[in-house]
């Protein structure tokens, strides 16, 4: 049964200038609706959108920060009603970039709507009875390698620092090694810092470390990566054991490891063991990576040439428990994309369990105009 189908709609209204609308629609009608505007003028550029809930008049969680009272309540959605707003104004010159970004929500909503492939989560930022609206203003500047962001929030009761982030990206030391850097500051002081060194060996071969500290603990991970044949990856998360009273380190703490070849942009295999779950999904963010007690799991992916220049995707996943089951298998989820149309693509996903769990299937379609 078709349950979403999505219509998308541009306009030109001026040369450069150009209005959008997305209209989701559901089993009940119109489900999601956004309208999005793009377009520049010279050296300034401009991007920005409006989503609207039609008719979810649902219940809700919602979240506060920690140390708000309550940390959680039950809100009723009201509908038609409006969402959340986006706009971003660059401005570029000599190869550097001045970016304005501003951000608005009416509560409860808290997704980034310029993320597609964001979740909402009903998060509000802050504590009650500041719940009439959120605003998110940001000042970026980017001169390569460095990005400096900050940003300032205002939860009704006036604008106030929210946070500072400093990056470097492939910045380049000596002998082709480049590394990474990211430094994040909020209003309560330092956050963590992370740092990348990618470091070339020879044959193709090359080794990708990471570092990263927090005011709580410090984490690691090594990727070695061939660029022949296709790309090797190997990661080991984990963490760095400090002694704080004695500045030694005490020991390395693994929570798990993935190993992944990739043959083309959208062949590979992966595999996947969480020695500690929890953490894995943490480092990985995605909380919904392993159900129950699964730790482990192995993926495939497959692509190919499709209909009208396109090309068709597979991708299959395997999931595995210590015990209880043959083989200790869990569940196996299969994701297809074939491309019909030049702007028609058909999507199927399904899922068989082998823990008594219902089996799941969903069929859709992307089409573009």
């Amino acid at each position: 049964m078709l349950e979403t189908s999505v219509l998308s709609l541009a306009y030109g209204v001026a040369v450069g200038w150009q209005l959008t609308s997305t209209s989701t629609f559901g089993t009940l009608g119109l489900t999601a609706q956004a309208f999005g505007v793009i377009g520049q003028f010279g050296p300034l550029a401009m991007t920005g959108g409006l989503d609207f809930n039609p008719q979810d008049t649902s219940t809700v969680t919602v979240t506060y920060p920690p140390g708000c009272a309550p940390q959680t309540e039950s809100v009723t959605l009201a509908a038609p009603a409006y969402k959340s707003a986006w706009f971003k104004t660059t401005l570029t010159f000599f190869g550097a970039e001045l970016a304005l970004t501003l951000n608005h929500w009416a509560y409860p909503y808290s997704k980034d709507p310029a993320d597609p492939e964001g979740i909402e989560e009903f998060a509000w930022p802050c504590c009650p009875p500041q719940t009439q609206a959120y605003t998110l203003v940001g000042f970026v500047a980017y001169a390569a390698p460095a990005t400096l962001t900050s940003r300032f929030a205002d939860c009704g009761n006036g604008i106030t620092f929210k946070d500072v982030t400093l990056t470097l990206s492939e910045a380049s030391l000596c002998c082709g090694i480049t590394h990474d850097l990211r430094v994040y500051f909020t209003r309560l002081g330092f956050q963590y810092l992370s740092f990348t060194l990618d470091l070339p060996l020879c044959c193709g071969i090359s080794l990708e470390a990471s570092v990263t500290y927090t005011v709580a603990e410090k984490t690691f991970g090594l990727k070695p990566k061939w660029s022949g044949g296709g790309q090797v990856r190997f990661e080991v998360y984990g963490d760095v054991l400090w002694d704080d009273v004695m500045m030694t380190i005490e020991g390395l703490a693994i929570y798990g490891y993935r190993l992944r070849c990739e043959f083309s942009a959208c062949s590979y295999v992966e595999f996947l063991t969480a020695l500690d779950v929890s953490k894995v999904e943490q480092i990985l963010d995605d909380e919904d990576l392993l159900h129950g007690n699964e730790f482990q799991y192995v993926r495939l992916g497959f692509c190919g040439p499709g209909c009208c220049g396109g090309h068709y995707t597979i991708g299959v996943a395997v999931y595995f428990q210590p015990s209880g089951t043959l083989f200790g298998f869990t569940r196996i989820g299969v994701d297809v994309a074939v491309p019909l149309l030049a702007n028609l693509i058909l999507t199927t996903s399904f899922g068989v369990t082998a823990t008594g769990d219902p089996s799941s299937l969903s069929v859709g379609w992307i089409m573009t105009f």
